[in-house]
């Protein structure tokens, strides 16, 4: 018999030495013997900190031996669970077998409220006194303590929440999920209440465990690593693997960050995946766990500053440094104080001008009440490969029909299309796209009626948007509107020239009239709003891209200054094409001004200087009049300063037709004679 229980008694020891072992070398060792700076000044029982054989609290659970917090915690909250319906609990459970109680039990000593030493018995003892080092006067937890959490949770991974994976949310064409695993990864961990499956602190934690930070996950080389296997092990982003966040195209980039190295124990941000953009505790970007702000998070990854970080800060060594262009004089306005907590979901397109106040009061496009503007905006972080569809050291792409398919830089992010009404009238009627399939579709987010709302006016049908123009007065005005497929002319973003239904014969410029390598199949091909805005020098360093520049417009090319040349002041006109006069001249990037302007129309156009605003419109996205032409009642901005253009009537024929014009002051009150010629292109504007 004797044999028997010694037996079993050994057997017991042997298969708890492990777990006893493990706390004896962490920072949950209390006792004096602890490792840790918090630890007991004479108290030697380790596991009576938590737990008691006998006699233990009703509630927490196994055997619990402390004090239970009763306070009132603000809860994860985001507005993505709240627009995808996902359930939050309103507080941590108190009573075993709730949801959030066993979250309780952890936060005892991680939420300041209770003091470390404060047990239900200890030695036959009742409440004794328990003298601790490292901790507050008090006995609680410092503030300053890594492990410090307090009662406010919503900088914290959640817990106490249940694991939902049938939450779907619709788009009009596409929907979201939560992305989630239907079940975690071994070795995290689910809890079970009232046949529904919840996340606590110890789904992710074991807090026996001798491992950093207590992961149940400690399969990998570094503790970086075992962050991204922890996450990976419930969350499944579509289309992760193989990113260029998942697997950067140069995997060398490393950080220079000695804290956050020593923290992770690696320097490469290939290594780090989730962990280069978010942290499970204290965030500072709430409620999304950014590491910061969602701007900086772009800039400096898991750094403390940009300066440690190759990610896309003002660093000599980023990857893609997008703040410096971000921060030039004419940019989206990620960097800015109309927008400093840097909101956004990646369902914000739901919330355009239909629906311009979120009923869960986050920030949707519309700009009368949420004007803002992103990285997540235009990019997936998740999604987003290597390369745009230019090659380096080229301005533009390979023309084709599909031309404006989104890039692999915009792959899976949200957008709209518009339902195209007739002729010069604004779309107002959008479906909104869970992934856009084409570049246009993510711009006209805000740039259209979706965004900007509808302030038309007798005199101002393309409304100039004076409250949210930028400090130096660029006119926003309604690009879905100025490229509706049928209206007569338009850049051919949405649909190429042949396709354009509003337009008529011919309807494709003539290829003698364009320059490579736009001058192949002209009719037939499209091209992106990026290939017209984008950064200074796109040919020397700058990121692809309208992040920003300094340049009016955002122009890019070999030519970036229009309807003025570099002096802000004089306009270009017919007599500059073909000599030094043109230097500059956005137009040129794509266009042989001599056709038709000088080999054709030399005698008229030449000895008359007409300015380039005279006969075309401004804002050269579209027109109701072919060949991007404006009469001369256009409103200001297509009318330059309101008082430039002078056509009265425009129609398209042989580009020698004596009949295809008539205006004012161009010889007598109709420059090419007579106005017999049926059918001019009819003023659209009101």
């Amino acid at each position: 018999m004797k044999f028997i229980i010694k037996t079993i008694f050994f057997s017991f020891l042997f298969l708890n030495t492990p777990l006893f072992s493990g706390i004896i070398n962490t920072k949950h060792n209390l006792s004096a013997s602890g490792l840790g700076t918090v630890k007991a000044q004479t108290e030697t029982a380790i596991c009576g900190f938590c737990h008691i054989p006998h006699t233990a609290m009703p509630e927490g659970k196994p055997l619990w031996n402390r004090s239970m917090p009763t306070s009132v915690y603000t809860m994860y909250n985001s507005d993505y669970l709240k627009r995808m319906g996902y359930a939050v609990e309103s507080d941590l459970g108190s009573v075993n077998d709730t949801p959030g109680t066993l979250s309780r039990q952890c936060l005892s000593c991680h939420d300041g409220t209770v003091a470390i030493g404060a047990v239900h018995a200890l030695h036959s003892t009742l409440n004794p006194t328990i003298l601790m080092d490292g901790v507050e006067v008090d006995g609680t937890m410092l503030s300053t303590a890594a492990g410090f959490m307090g009662t406010d949770l919503t900088k914290h991974h959640p817990v106490g929440i249940e694991y939902d994976t049938t939450i779907t949310k619709n788009f009009g064409i596409g929907s979201k999920t939560m992305e989630l695993k239907i079940t975690p990864d071994s070795p995290l961990k689910l809890f079970e209440y009232g046949g529904k499956k919840y996340v606590e602190c110890s789904s992710c934690h074991n807090p026996h465990k001798e491992n950093n930070k207590f992961l149940h996950v400690d399969s990998e080389a570094t503790h970086g690593g075992n962050i991204v296997k922890t996450c990976t092990s419930c969350h499944e982003k579509i289309d992760w693997v193989g990113s260029v966040h998942q697997t950067p195209p140069v995997n060398t980039l490393d950080y220079t960050d000695t804290q956050l190295i020593a923290d992770l124990g690696t320097a490469k941000i290939a290594d780090l995946g989730c962990a280069n953009c978010h942290t499970p505790h204290n965030a500072e970007g709430v409620p999304y766990l950014n590491r910061q702000v969602q701007e900086q998070t772009c800039f400096q990854g898991a750094a403390s500053s940009t300066i440690g970080a190759a990610c896309h800060g003002d660093n000599a060594g980023a990857a893609k440094n997008i703040e410096t262009v971000a921060n030039r004089l004419y940019a989206h306005p990620i960097i800015s104080a109309n927008n400093p907590d840097g909101s956004h979901t990646n369902i914000d397109v739901l919330y355009g001008e239909d629906t311009p106040v979120d009923p869960y009061g986050g920030k949707g496009v519309a700009w009368s009440n949420n004007k803002h503007a992103v990285c997540m905006d235009c990019h997936n972080p998740h999604k987003a490969k290597k390369d745009t569809h230019v090659t380096d050291g080229t301005w533009y792409g390979t023309p084709s029909a599909n031309t404006n398919n989104v890039s692999p830089a915009l792959e899976g992010v949200t957008g709209v299309e518009p339902t195209w009404p007739t002729e010069w009238i604004q779309p107002i009627t959008f479906t909104t796209l869970e992934s856009s399939t084409k570049e246009y579709q993510i711009c006209f987010k805000c740039h259209s009626y979706w965004g900007l709302g509808n302030t038309l006016s007798a005199t101002n049908p393309a409304t100039t948007y004076p409250s949210v123009s930028d400090p130096f007065n660029v006119a926003i005005t309604d690009v879905a509107w100025e490229m509706n497929i049928n209206n007569k002319s338009g850049h051919p973003v949405v649909v190429s020239a042949d396709n354009r239904i509003g337009s008529y014969a011919p309807k494709a410029i003539p290829t003698a009239a364009l320059l490579s390598p736009w001058n192949t199949n002209p009719g037939g091909n499209t091209m992106y709003c990026s290939d017209c805005h984008g950064a200074d020098n796109e040919l020397g360093g700058d990121p692809k891209g309208p992040h920003g520049s300094d340049l009016k417009f955002m122009l890019k090319g070999e030519n970036q200054y229009w309807p003025t040349k570099p002096d802000g002041v004089t306009l270009y006109d017919t007599d500059d094409i073909g000599t030094v006069g043109d230097a500059g001249l956005f137009c040129k990037n794509c266009h042989d001004l001599n056709e038709p302007h000088k080999n054709q129309w030399n005698s008229w156009m030449r000895n008359r200087n007409y300015d380039c605003v005279e006969c075309h419109v401004a804002v050269p996205h579209g027109s109701p009049i072919s060949r991007l032409i404006g009469y001369d009642t256009f409103p200001s901005p297509y009318n330059y300063n309101g008082t430039s253009l002078r056509f009265t009537r425009y129609i398209k024929n042989s580009v020698t037709d004596a009949n295809d014009v008539a205006g004012s002051g161009c010889g007598g009150g109709s420059c090419h004679g007579g106005n017999t010629v049926p059918g001019y292109d009819p003023n659209l504007m009101p």
